[in-house]
């Protein structure tokens, strides 16, 4: 662990203590951080994907189940299917429930329900992603055994181990669609399992968080995984900074 990763690292678990030792905040309180929390983080992570529906629209498609006119049908449905998915993550979270390969296919199958045919399964040819190649289908199955099996290193912060996951899972990028909405609502059940908060990329995040997927890819022969590690545990820190400001 770098000097700059650790120091952050520290910091957060000062946080993460200082918020556990807090009373209980008013429940109305907590209740409209967890609203803004779900809004912001499917409008987020939709828009990633190319989303054209505002922050204000999904929230009327959601609350009132109505169709934004001249937004295409396909953006209605993939916001309910991401909401969908967030709720099963919910109960990963609840149950403490370990992420394998069948919890990975089961959090797709329920995001792409408009894609049934490529729901909850793995690709079966191979892809360029923006001059990247992710792993070759051949390979999908084995890799996401061998990363789901792994077990993290006894001497890591779990927010290092985390963000390795993230990365070996984009890079193996098992899915035809989806594996970006897929990996990051993984990051949060994992963070949360672990007794920190969950985080949301925000366009202001999207630059970095692209930066560190391509410092991983290994193109130069170099793979580094610090990039997305720094990421993660600023993201950490800011959502502790905002919920201890509740």
């Amino acid at each position: 662990m770098g000097d700059e990763l650790g120091r952050l690292l520290r910091e957060v678990d000062r946080k993460k203590m200082e918020l556990a030792e807090r009373p209980e905040v008013a429940p109305n309180a907590r209740d409209a951080y967890e609203e803004r929390f779900l809004y912001e983080s499917i409008f987020f992570n939709n828009t990633m994907e190319g989303n054209q529906l505002t922050a204000a629209e999904i929230r009327q498609v959601l609350t009132d189940d109505v169709v934004i006119a001249g937004k295409p049908l396909s953006d209605h449905i993939a916001l309910v299917g991401y909401r969908d998915a967030m709720r099963l993550s919910d109960r990963y979270i609840q149950q403490q429930r370990r992420i394998t390969e069948h919890e990975i296919r089961r959090l797709h199958a329920c995001m792409l329900i408009d894609k049934q045919e490529m729901a909850g399964e793995y690709r079966t040819y191979n892809l360029m992603i923006q001059g990247h190649r992710p792993t070759s289908y051949e390979k999908v199955g084995l890799k996401m055994q061998q990363l789901t099996e792994a077990k993290p290193s006894e001497h890591a912060h779990p927010i290092e181990s985390i963000a390795w996951f993230h990365l070996r899972l984009e890079k193996i990028h098992p899915f035809g669609d989806g594996n970006g909405r897929v990996g990051r609502l993984i990051i949060n059940i994992m963070l949360e399992q672990a007794g920190f908060p969950a985080v949301i990329i925000r366009d202001t995040d999207r630059e970095c968080y692209y930066e560190a997927l391509n410092a991983y890819d290994g193109l130069d022969g170099n793979p580094q995984v610090l990039p997305m590690q720094l990421l993660l545990g600023q993201l950490v820190s800011r959502h502790l900074d905002e919920l201890l400001a509740i």
